[in-house]
């Protein structure tokens, strides 16, 4: 009776572990899902943006330093109402939309999408885009890398920057999201004009 009665607890212990072990698996499991669908839906959404480039739409790129040895970055699609369109009142004058890469206190840093009128844009822009009040979206909240890389069509080379504008239509993203185990990349195609 003793014998059965301690086979019987080993057995329900080694349920409970097996159960116990399921269920952290299937926790981890979805995580892993969770971080790759934000991912690859951040990936998306910048494709969908640059695809509503016109040849009506201008591209510009700001980067400031900010901290030791990190920058915020400002992509900025102007004329582009569809580029990050969220559905916002039409009634709010969009005509700048910018996808901006910010430092963060603890040195990661977050990408979110402000939406701007001309004079917010002009305002921003004046100001380094240091003090913004427009109404944003967060798109990845802790990322460890974004780095904007642009095509020099002159040169046939991929420029960091577009201090001295330059014709281009391809414009690479290299992201590094928070636990990734290599940075992804990828390339975007615009009509955007470059200033």
């Amino acid at each position: 009776m003793i014998l059965s009665l301690a086979i019987f607890l080993l057995l329900i212990t080694a349920a409970f572990s097996v159960v116990g072990a399921s269920t952290e698996l299937m926790a981890e499991v979805s995580e892993a899902q969770n971080d790759s669908a934000l991912k690859f839906g951040f990936i998306e959404t910048c494709r969908v943006a640059f695809e509503s480039t016109t040849r009506n739409s201008s591209l510009r790129f700001f980067h400031f330093p900010r901290g030791s040895d990190r920058e915020d970055t400002y992509l900025v699609f102007g004329n582009s109402p569809s580029a990050f369109d969220v559905g916002f009142d039409n009634r709010y004058e969009i005509t700048h939309t910018v996808l901006a890469t910010e430092v963060l206190p603890d040195g990661f840093l977050r990408a979110r999408v402000y939406y701007m009128s001309t004079n917010e844009y002009e305002a921003a822009a004046r100001e380094e885009f240091t003090q913004l009040n427009s109404p944003h979206v967060d798109l990845l909240p802790r990322i460890r890398q974004l780095d904007w890389q642009f095509f020099n069509e002159r040169s046939q080379r991929w420029e960091n920057d577009m201090d001295i504008p330059f014709p281009n239509s391809l414009v690479r993203i290299i992201f590094d999201p928070d636990g990734a185990s290599s940075p992804l990349e990828t390339v975007f195609f615009h009509l955007a004009e470059t200033e």
